[in-house]
């Protein structure tokens, strides 16, 4: 089998309404945005892969001249040697591992089995825990967890980000007294990357890190993530040596040998790899590996569409130390229809919050061809 062409198309898909996401203040959302790849082969099998967003010229630019040339006419189930290509890639561009996705996709399909069961199989079913992205009153958050939870979700996580650590706290005290004891919670703090945006977005420290973990220990929260600076792994190995609550993060890092790194120093407890962000869904069964080798517990980030949604999923079904799958969702701004509306079949809980494979061989999904046809605003057909 031979890699005959790789295309790549913009697809911009719009919300149901504008909206504004927790962690970018000021910045009106108005769709979603990725860049759809798909590689073909001589026997006929094409692999999908989709980007985390809507960096698009720059990520055409770099399967055109960065990646297509170098994988045309090879083997595309070598994930191996093309995962180096794809690491060479990665200095000149946006991340480029939509096209592991993609080959990834071609390696199940090949064996006619979704990838989770290739490789390891761990479970067939997965609990969920819902993210809702739109920002909320302290009062807000807790009506939208019982809500969540009427719906089947067994937890939710709770966006934080306010400027005073009292007005974050109120938030998961909040949705604690709502539910009790019938949800986990989960706390994002966004403050590995601190993007560029209009609005106000407090900047932690070590102490506000410590002092949050303390308080959210009192409340029986699962994990805080990101609540420091990215690449400051020394200073987050001593939160977590110093704290009970789960530290989590990595979803901005990038490779295996970062990974490898934050291992070594004991830097998380819970490791976020994501296929469309950090490395393609091979390298990030091995981050999770790595994980589960030192004792650590491996939940994948996912967020942006059902593609990169579908690829983390397999990759969270076949590891071991994978209690959670995390679920982008907002009943109000962010819906199934929405974030996943570009394939056939959606990933959904079931009534005890569980997310099934579909059985589908690869990362498990189809395109919807009539929404993605509908909503492509730039193709390049051929490289």
């Amino acid at each position: 089998m031979k890699i005959t062409n790789i295309t790549a198309s913009l697809i911009e898909i719009p919300a149901a309404r504008e909206f504004e996401y927790a962690w970018m203040p000021g910045e009106r959302v108005q769709s979603i945005k990725f860049t759809l790849v798909r590689v073909f082969t001589d026997e006929g099998i094409v692999g999908i892969g989709a980007s985390h967003e809507g960096r698009d010229v720059e990520t055409i630019a770099t399967i055109r001249s960065w990646i297509a040339p170098y994988l045309i006419g090879k083997d595309p189930t070598q994930l191996e040697p093309l995962g180096e290509i794809l690491t060479f890639a990665r200095p000149f561009g946006p991340v480029p591992w939509l096209v592991s996705q993609a080959l990834c996709d071609i390696v199940g399909k090949v064996a006619d089995q979704p990838l989770y069961k290739l490789w390891g199989g761990s479970r067939d079913k997965i609990l969920a825990y819902a993210g809702p992205c739109k920002p909320r009153s302290t009062e807000g958050w807790a009506e939208v967890a019982l809500q969540l939870r009427e719906m089947g979700f067994k937890a939710i996580k709770c966006r934080l980000h306010n400027l005073t650590m009292r007005e974050d706290i109120a938030i998961v005290e909040a949705v604690r007294e709502a539910v009790g004891d019938s949800m986990d919670i989960m706390v994002d703090a966004n403050q590995a990357v601190l993007l560029n945006i209009k609005g106000e977005h407090p900047r932690w420290g070590y102490r506000r890190a410590l002092e949050t973990a303390r308080e959210l220990e009192r409340l029986n929260v699962y994990y805080l993530e990101e609540p420091l600076y990215i690449y400051d792994f020394d200073t987050i190995a001593r939160l977590t040596r110093e704290t009970s609550i789960h530290i989590a993060g990595g979803e901005w890092n990038v490779g295996l040998h970062e990974f490898e790194c934050m291992l070594d120093k004991g830097a998380y407890d819970i490791y976020q790899p994501d296929v469309t962000q950090t490395t393609g869904p091979w390298q990030s069964l091995k981050v999770g590996l790595l994980a589960h080798a030192r004792g650590k517990l491996c939940i994948p980030h996912t967020w942006g569409n059902g593609i990169g949604l579908a690829g983390n999923f397999q990759v969270a079904l076949a590891l071991p130390n994978c209690p959670y799958f995390e679920y982008p969702f907002d009943p109000e701004v962010y819906p199934v229809s929405h974030n996943q509306g570009m394939v056939t079949e959606p990933l959904v809980i079931d009534e005890e919050g569980y997310i099934h494979p579909t059985n589908k061989p690869g990362i498990g999904v189809e395109l919807d061809e009539e929404i993605i046809q509908r909503h492509t605003i730039a193709t390049t057909d051929s490289f």
